[in-house]
C-alpha cells in the first residue's frame, strides 16, 4: 500500500467555514429561514466540491485574510476528510431545506442542530467526524 502524501491545508480557511456555518444556521433557526439553511447547504456543497467560487472560500480569501482579521494557519494535512465533512453538512442541510419546504420543521431543525454540533466540535476541539 502506497503511503499517502500529506498536502498543505490552511486550517484558518476551514475554521472560517465552520464559524460561518454555525452562525448562519443559528440565525436561520432564530429567523425560521428556509432560505438561509438552503444557502448554507449550497455553500457547503461548493466547498466540498472545492470550487474557486465557494462562498466560504471567498469570504476567507477576499475579505478576512486580506484585512488581517484572520491569519493563515497552513499545516500538512489531507483535505479530503474536511471536504467529506462539508459534503455531509451539505446533505443534512439540503434535506433540512426540503423538510422545511414540506412543513416538517422538527426534522429540519434536528438535522440543522446536528450540523451545528459537529461544526462546533470541529471549530473548538479540532474533532472532524469526516
Amino acid at each position: 500500500m502506497a503511503a499517502l502524501t500529506l498536502r498543505k491545508v490552511d486550517h484558518s480557511g476551514l475554521k472560517t467555514g465552520q464559524a460561518a456555518t454555525i452562525i448562519l444556521l443559528i440565525v436561520a433557526f432564530v429567523l425560521n429561514s428556509t432560505l438561509l439553511v438552503a444557502f448554507v447547504a449550497l455553500a457547503q456543497l461548493l466547498g466540498a466540491l472545492d470550487v474557486p467560487f465557494a462562498p466560504y472560500r471567498l469570504l476567507y480569501q477576499k475579505v478576512l485574510k486580506p484585512s488581517g482579521l484572520v491569519k493563515p494557519h497552513v499545516i500538512s494535512d489531507n483535505p479530503e476528510p474536511h471536504r467529506f465533512a462539508m459534503l455531509v453538512g451539505a446533505i443534512f442541510n439540503g434535506v433540512a431545506t426540503l423538510a422545511l419546504l414540506a412543513n416538517a420543521p422538527a426534522l429540519a431543525w434536528i438535522l440543522v442542530a446536528i450540523v451545528i454540533v459537529l461544526a462546533n466540535l470541529n471549530f473548538w476541539l479540532n474533532f472532524c467526524a469526516g
